[in-house]
């Protein structure tokens, strides 16, 4: 899409509902939940010589993937890329989720079909980066802003392994950081996997060894961490924190309202 002045594209802009930003840019979605318009942040800046060139931005807009949210169009001032365009989904971020609300059986489901999509990626030559913070849970598990995606040049196991990485990262940290580090310490199996900080490991293991160990310690399945929550750290130092949660969770989580 492209606009010829500026008035157009701050007119364009009112007329959407915000939704967020991140390290790159400004993100809105039409009021029919249909598309987000990423606006980069070199616009709002007025450094319109910043940015990305189109050709890199739309690199994989022809790979179909039900949890990479690549571009579909691109947003244009006149010959400048301001901005992208993805399609909509109906999902929050990780860290805007309480993961004591999190149905750990059906979360097992959709990291697996996660990954089978980073694995098809991953074959296909393709490096991902910066993951973390980037990963939307809904319907399914949803990998947005694809921006700085390359070509690797590496093998595919390597590839697999780099691609696997922030994703696992990620899920230990969103459940465990803040919640159950007591508990994980405690057991040796979960320890190496925890401070392996998901490299070489299977995210699916670690999670039902979790989830078996929590069951243990409690004499009774559980389906949610919630139903752990006797179990939950006693002491927590915020400055020890290595996950950023929305401020809102983890002021929940703080004050173990969650």
């Amino acid at each position: 899409m492209v606009f010829h002045t500026i008035s157009e594209v701050d007119n364009f802009i009112h007329s959407l509902v915000y939704l967020g930003q991140g390290s790159q840019g400004v993100c809105y979605r039409d009021k029919d939940s249909k598309f987000v318009y990423k606006f980069y942040h070199s616009y709002f800046d007025g450094d319109f010589e910043a940015g990305y060139e189109k050709e890199t931005i739309l690199q994989f807009r022809d790979i179909v993937s039900a949890t990479f949210v690549f571009p579909k169009d691109v947003i244009m001032l006149e010959h400048q890329v301001i901005g992208d365009v993805t399609f909509y989904k109906r999902a929050k971020n990780l860290c805007q989720l309480n993961p004591l609300d999190v149905n750990l059986n059906h979360f097992i489901k959709l990291i697996r079909l996660a990954i089978k999509d980073i694995d098809t990626l991953s074959k296909r030559g393709i490096q991902a980066y910066d993951m973390m913070y980037n990963i939307l849970m809904g319907y399914r598990i949803y990998i947005i802003d694809t921006l700085e995606y390359s070509m690797g040049h590496k093998s595919y196991e390597e590839l697999l392994r780099s691609n696997l990485y922030g994703f696992h990262l990620e899920v230990m940290y969103f459940l465990v950081d803040g919640l159950f580090l007591e508990v994980v310490y405690s057991h040796s199996k979960l320890k190496d996997m925890y401070q392996s900080r998901g490299k070489d490991g299977s995210i699916v293991d670690f999670i039902v060894e979790f989830k078996n160990h929590l069951e243990k310690l409690l004499g009774k399945d559980i389906v949610y961490l919630r139903e752990a929550k006797v179990l939950r750290d006693n002491f927590l130092d915020e400055e020890q924190l290595k996950y950023e949660r929305d401020i809102m969770v983890l002021e929940r989580l703080l004050n173990h309202k969650g």
